[in-house]
């Protein structure tokens, strides 16, 4: 029927039909996609990734220079800020592990107010001030953090130049170039008129801090003068770049700096003296909770380097396997032990007189339930465990069926002799020569690295040393682990 209808149609309408018909058809083929190349689906683009399956052509990766205005870092560190860019610094004193819990802080905060962490270089304690300052990526991998954060990291050594092992106690002139007056928050406790002064930090960077204290509202308590803790939001709030809270901009200023500078709180590189006691407004020391948000948004991915990783594996092999270590290219599975002592002898019960350590009798039965328990979850035999001290007063590669680790605090000849008698064994920077070879900085390092490789690990209940260990062994090698108290 539709032939004889077209059939009775004049020629010209014929024609105008044709035409017609063409033009529906050609709309046909543009609306599917078949001549519209602006809908035409592109070609996938597939970059290469790395094991944690994160592109390895991620921009915040690729060169911290993204970040910054040049590739290298500058006299001062002003020069090298981006004017579209925010940043946020902050220091830290005490020991390697309290440090570490501090900048781990400021990558949280770095996260929570919109802005690139600097993280300042490690300075020493529990050491002499001849170790020099230790740069946070000559121990921590950078380039893994980055990736998995999927944000941009940085250190002070990507913005200023500064010399890598450069003395924190040489002090600088006002008129040294190099020489920046920066305005920073302290987070001091309001019943102390003072900030926490970071010289050694200011020594090696060549800066000059001057602080305004942080209002009351920041405080875990802020009714409470004496309150150490604060709480993350709120400093957040101080800092959200153009946009902070009012009260960020009416601080009335703290204490000049050591050179007289007055300045406000630097908007451009936030600052703040002593990041150790904050959280998320939830619980105190929330960082010693398995549930800290800190630890499992940052510090778990806070990696060691791939040096740091071969080093203390030579270290390990040595202890375990002596003069047949040449030969050995696996490392067995090890239960890591943490006892600490020294400052801790002053934890007494009632009744009790100094110095009050757990025996290590406990210690043992400790290890012997983290055994069990890796047996039992993971059907593994770990009878072997190593031991790390740089002060251990003798050498002994025999008996190594487990390894404590101790701190580079306890030197009583017959503390190890009891340690040895219980077949235990450790790492002996002594006769390793670690300090010579390497500085002061590695007995320390070596010893939290090797220990982050065991499958079990037993601590000491109220250690950071051992909680962030406790972490490391859980989340990195699906470990288990456990505290000896000193009740």
């Amino acid at each position: 029927m539709g032939g004889s209808i077209i059939q009775s149609l004049t020629p010209h309408r014929r024609s105008l039909f044709g035409f017609l018909v063409v033009i529906v058809v050609l709309n046909g083929f543009w609306f599917f996609g078949f001549l519209n190349k602006s809908v035409e689906p592109e070609a996938l683009q597939v970059l290469p990734v790395d094991r944690t399956g994160v592109s390895v052509q991620d921009p915040w990766k690729l060169s911290p220079a993204d970040n910054l205005n040049f590739p290298f870092p500058t006299l001062t560190a002003r020069e090298n800020l981006r004017n579209d860019t925010f940043y946020v610094t902050g220091f830290a004193l005490a020991g390697f592990t309290n440090q570490f819990i501090a900048f781990m802080h400021l990558i949280y905060l770095g996260l929570q107010s919109e802005r690139i962490p600097v993280i300042p270089p490690f300075t020493p304690s529990h050491m002499s001030d001849n170790a020099g300052a230790l740069r946070f990526g000559t121990v921590m991998n950078m380039t893994s953090l980055s990736k998995v954060l999927r944000r941009p990291i940085l250190e002070w050594s990507d913005v200023k130049d500064y010399p890598a092992n450069g003395s924190v106690i040489l002090t600088h002139k006002p008129t040294d170039p190099a020489v920046e007056h920066i305005g920073c928050w302290s987070l001091r406790q309001r019943s102390l008129k003072i900030p926490v002064w970071v010289p050694m930090s200011e020594n090696i960077l060549k800066i000059d801090l001057s602080f305004t204290r942080v209002p009351g509202f920041a405080f875990f308590e802020e009714k409470e003068e004496s309150e150490l803790q604060l709480k993350f939001p709120a400093l957040a709030s101080l800092i959200v770049p153009k946009h902070p809270h009012p009260a960020a901009k009416n601080q009335p200023l703290m204490v000049p700096s050591k050179m007289g500078s007055k300045l406000k709180p630097d908007e451009h590189m936030a600052c703040f003296d002593f990041m150790y006691y904050i959280s998320t407004g939830v619980k105190k020391y929330e960082f010693e909770n398995r549930w800290s948000l800190a630890w499992n948004s940052v510090g778990k991915h806070i990696k060691f380097t791939d040096e740091m990783l071969a080093l203390a594996k030579e270290y390990l092999t040595r202890s375990l396997y002596g003069d047949q270590a040449a030969g050995q290219t696996d490392i067995p599975p090890i239960i890591t032990v943490h006892i600490r002592r020294g400052d801790f002898k002053t934890h007494c019960a009632n009744g009790q007189k100094a110095p009050c350590y757990p025996p290590l009798s406990k210690y043992r039965q400790v290890i012997e339930k983290v055994q069990a328990e890796v047996l039992k979850t993971l059907n593994i035999n770990a009878t072997r465990v190593i031991v790390a001290s740089g002060k251990h007063p003798r050498s002994n590669y025999h008996a190594l069926e487990v390894i404590a680790s101790l701190p580079l605090d306890e030197s009583d000849p017959k503390f190890w002799e009891e340690v040895t008698s219980f077949g235990w064994n450790y790492l002996d920077h002594t006769v390793e020569r670690t300090m010579e070879r390497y500085g002061e900085w590695y007995p320390v390092l070596i010893d939290k690295v090797a220990l982050s490789m065991g499958i079990g690990f037993v601590g000491t209940e109220g250690s950071t040393f051992s909680i962030l260990n406790a972490r490391r062994v859980e989340d990195w090698n699906g470990g288990a682990t456990d505290m000896v108290s000193f009740r």
